[in-house]
């Protein structure tokens, strides 16, 4: 497995796990509760999402220095555009069931709760289809 498709899958793996986490709390989080309440959570899950991206790319950068400094090359750069594509897809989506959302009764803190998580999953819908991007090239 290449040094980037093992970036994507990490990513990929912990954006589901990590903010999954987060979000999972935040719905048994009462309404009256959310708000600032929720932003050391929201702290703590960006954390946790760099310090595991930053500990695997080190790991395997050590292991495969060449590999890890390589430019990305004609494939690299098709997988990325086509992952990118998918992943403005969903945010677009996203954006528009919050705006939807919105006149249904969306209010609050829920509005900036709802608008990160349209990021988030379309975050993790490019980490996703860049490494099945590249396990679909191999």
């Amino acid at each position: 497995m290449a040094f980037r498709e093992k970036i994507a899958w990490v990513a990929f793996l912990s954006t589901v796990l990590i903010w999954g986490a987060f979000f999972g709390s935040l719905v048994f989080t009462p309404h009256e509760a959310r708000g600032l309440a929720l932003l050391g959570s929201f702290i703590v899950a960006t954390i946790a999402q760099a310090a595991v991206m930053i500990v695997a790319a080190t790991i395997w950068a050590i292991g495969a220095p060449a590999e890890a400094n390589a430019p990305a090359d004609e494939r690299d750069r098709a997988v990325g555009r086509r992952a990118t594509g998918f992943a403005y897809l969903t945010l677009v989506l996203g954006v528009v069931a919050v705006i939807v959302w919105l006149h249904l009764g969306l209010h609050g803190p829920d509005t900036i709760f709802a608008l990160v998580a349209a990021f988030i999953l379309a975050e993790a819908v490019r980490f996703g289809a860049t490494a099945l991007g590249y396990r679909r090239a191999a």
